[in-house]
């Protein structure tokens, strides 16, 4: 045969054979894990085998690999298994629930808490903050509004005022109709043309990124959380019964009529006294359990925005002023209920309620659970509605006994701060299919109680006041109501016509009412 003749069948099966072996060979550590063997370990093996048993190599994990282990590894590292980006151990230690465990600490797994930032409004990095424009000024742009609760895009804030920026002012409601009031932070809100945005401030400033909550009030209230988030629900329509939306976090809430501390300020060489915080209508605790993404801004940091020389703009902003709504509502209609005619997802609160549940690790039901009566007392405040004593003490005794007798948990809180702290009061809240206490704000947050067939608010008013607030928000999230003057006991279905409560002391039958809680408990 010449040596230029063609390779027969046998000679080019031996030629693939030998590329395939040196392939092999060459990457031979790679060729092991394709097979799903971790060579290291495999080199281990079989170096101990011939005798060669030790290894400088160390693993991912800082031991040496399985084929040279041996009893003094063992005796130090455990049998722990170890999985890449976590710590090593059986798998419980990567979620730990709030209040438990050796120091109290909370934390949870990657995998569950997914990206630490998440989503945002924009996508935008650190070379972005500042904009330059030219001719182009951003336009401010309406995206919901009913009265006294708006959202827009693109609000202007510039030495001292408030500016929106459009060609358009038509189509924008009137102002009064979206921001009245007035105080420290701002004057009346401005419109302005292009044009003059552009005189006014010229071709460049900066951008606050993301979506933030303001209230244009001065005076604090309750139900501020409760409204903005239901003005801004409203963008997303498809929230499911899980609580999962595609909103962007708010970043930022802003006060810009209050400052941070109520008090005078102390001699400096007394910087250590405790100061009096302003009133924000809710515990800050609870805007960091259930917002913790929310940074809170007060009327120092609004007016250092002002002090600077450059305009800035709100990419989204959500606005709730109180005293614009109140301009275009009934009376008797609580102050919130306007965004509620706008269309929302049935479950639009649940997205707020869920993180807060988690907080306490009560968001899960468990077999074992059983349900719960709170009963929000203000026995020992000094000012503001209470029981009669008598009355207060009867019921304490009847809800304790109906507990002993029915398995039922029941816990007697009272709302005073040096009494009862913000965690155990909010914890039993979260838990409870029956809230009950003498009317007032302080029963606003039954909006946090778990849904049920059984989730159920009391409220005791004296004889002939009702007042409509909580019933509205706790008939918004599905839950029944129940209205008692002495041991007469009105429903949502027959409301008495609202008139102011006063402070004066409050009877009420506590065996009607163990009645009407055996009854709510009842529902399936």
């Amino acid at each position: 045969m010449r040596w230029l003749a063609p390779l027969d069948k046998r000679e080019i099966t031996l030629i693939l054979f030998s590329l395939c072996t040196y392939f092999l060979a060459y990457n031979f550590e790679t060729s092991l894990r394709l097979l799903g063997i971790d060579p290291v370990a495999s080199q281990g093996a079989f170096f101990r085998k011939i005798g060669l048993g030790k290894t400088k190599l160390i693993g991912n994990d800082g031991r040496k690999p399985p084929g040279w282990r041996d009893a003094l590894e063992t005796e130090i590292f455990g049998d722990w298994r170890w999985d890449e980006n976590h710590i090593a151990g059986d798998g419980e230690e990567r979620s730990q629930s709030s209040g438990s465990g050796r120091h109290g600490a909370t934390w949870i797994g990657s995998q569950a808490a997914g990206d630490l930032l998440g989503e945002v409004f924009g996508n935008i990095t650190v070379d972005q903050a500042l904009q330059v424009w030219g001719d182009d000024i951003p336009q401010t742009k309406l995206v919901k509004h009913v009265p006294g609760y708006t959202i827009l895009d693109n609000v202007m804030i510039f030495n001292g005022s408030v500016y929106l920026v459009t060609d358009d002012e038509k189509s924008f409601p009137p102002m009064a109709s979206m921001v009245a009031n007035i105080g420290n932070g701002f004057a009346e809100w401005k419109f302005l043309s292009k044009a003059q945005a552009l005189e006014h401030v010229g071709d460049y400033g900066s951008i606050i990124r993301g979506v933030s909550w303001m209230q244009a009030d001065s005076e604090p209230h309750n139900s501020t959380l409760f409204a903005l988030w239901r003005i801004y629900s409203t963008l997303d329509t498809s929230i499911d019964h899980n609580g999962r939306t595609h909103l962007p976090h708010p970043q930022r809430m802003l006060f810009p009529h209050n400052r941070f501390f109520t008090d005078a300020n102390p001699a400096f060489e007394k910087h250590w006294l405790r100061r009096v915080r302003v009133d924000t209508g809710f515990h800050p605790y609870l805007a960091k359990a259930a917002f913790p993404h929310l940074t809170m801004l007060y009327y120092e940091d609004w007016e250092d925005y002002h002090l600077m020389v450059v305009p800035f703009f709100f990419e989204r902003l959500v606005v709730a002023d109180r005293q614009a709504a109140g301009h275009s509502m009934n009376p008797e209609q609580p102050v919130f209920s306007l965004p509620f005619d706008l269309e929302a997802s049935k479950n639009w609160w649940e997205p707020v309620r869920r993180t807060l549940a988690l907080y306490f690790d009560a968001y899960y039901e468990k077999a074992k659970d059983k349900k719960v009566i709170t009963y929000l007392h203000r026995q020992s405040e000094s000012t503001g509605p209470k029981l009669v004593s008598e009355d207060h003490d009867a019921l304490v005794r009847a809800l304790q006994k109906l507990g002993r007798s029915r398995g039922y948990v029941v816990h007697v809180v009272s709302t005073s701060a040096t009494e009862t702290d913000w965690s155990e009061k909010m914890g039993a809240v979260v838990r409870s299919s029956v809230i009950l206490g003498v009317h007032g704000n302080h029963l606003f947050d039954c909006v946090f109680m778990k849904p049920s067939p059984q989730a159920t608010l009391m409220e005791f008013f004296p004889a002939d006041t009702f007042a409509r607030d909580r019933e509205f928000a706790a008939h918004s999230l599905g839950f029944h109501y129940v209205a008692w003057w002495g041991n007469q006991r009105f429903t949502s279905e027959n409301l008495p016509k609202p008139s102011p409560p006063s402070d004066d002391p409050v009877h009420v039958d506590a065996d009607a009412v163990i009645q009407a809680v055996q009854k709510a408990l009842s529902h399936a």
